[in-house]
């Protein structure tokens, strides 16, 4: 079963808002739109992440529960490029466009919550799983984003600002100031920490940027 809360405190901050003790992070089911969107990318001549049944228990296999059948895959691929029209049309401005996908979305791939208690834990909902591996998928990521999206604003919703890179990602900063993908913003942060170490000194070799 999947968890996700339906309210949260207002006073809290983006981190904590997004984390309930008794249900899954918030976070974990809007990021799976970010993966699936992010399976686009990949070098030339490679093949598609998502162009097969194995390929896509390989590049999902973490969050999708049970074999990927073949209509799983086209299921797969349809939701990658709604996530990434997504993204692009909330990174450009265009807010209706991204809502009117998203509620697409939720009515082609609606949730079936129920109220459950287990480890001593308090009475909370979960997603009740139905329908086939895509679609379970679905709904998380849909309702994740939706969520997401009503909390914090569509804004939060962001395309690498590499102009080479299509890779997608939600802005969790405080002051909405992220500007790249996770690969992107990993690699400026190591070549930032390089340039801000202090000099060696002579017969000390400083290590150089890659």
């Amino acid at each position: 079963m999947m968890a996700v809360p339906y309210s949260i405190g207002e006073a809290a901050s983006l981190t904590e808002r997004t984390q309930v003790r008794t249900v899954v992070n918030l976070s974990s089911y809007a990021e799976l739109a970010v993966r699936l969107a992010n399976t686009a990318v990949q070098a030339p001549g490679e093949p598609d992440s998502l162009g097969t049944p194995a390929a896509c228990a390989s590049a999902l296999g973490d969050c999708l529960a049970g074999p990927v059948t073949r209509r799983d895959v086209v299921v797969l691929q349809y939701l990658r490029d709604e996530f990434a029209a997504i993204f692009n049309s909330a990174a450009t401005g265009d807010d209706n466009g991204a809502i009117a996908r998203m509620n697409t979305l939720l009515i082609q791939y609606p949730i079936q919550p129920e109220l459950v208690s287990h480890d001593d834990q308090r009475w909370h909902v979960h997603l009740a799983a139905h329908g086939s591996v895509a679609d379970r998928l679905a709904a998380g990521a849909i309702i994740g984003m939706a969520l997401t999206v009503s909390l914090y604003g569509v804004n939060r919703l962001g395309v690498c600002g590499i102009a080479s890179c299509r890779r997608v990602f939600i802005d969790s900063s405080p002051g909405r100031s992220r500007r790249y993908c996770t690969e992107h913003m990993t690699a400026k942060g190591n070549v930032s920490t390089l340039r801000r170490q202090p000099d060696a000194g002579p017969g000390h070799a400083t290590p150089a940027a890659s």
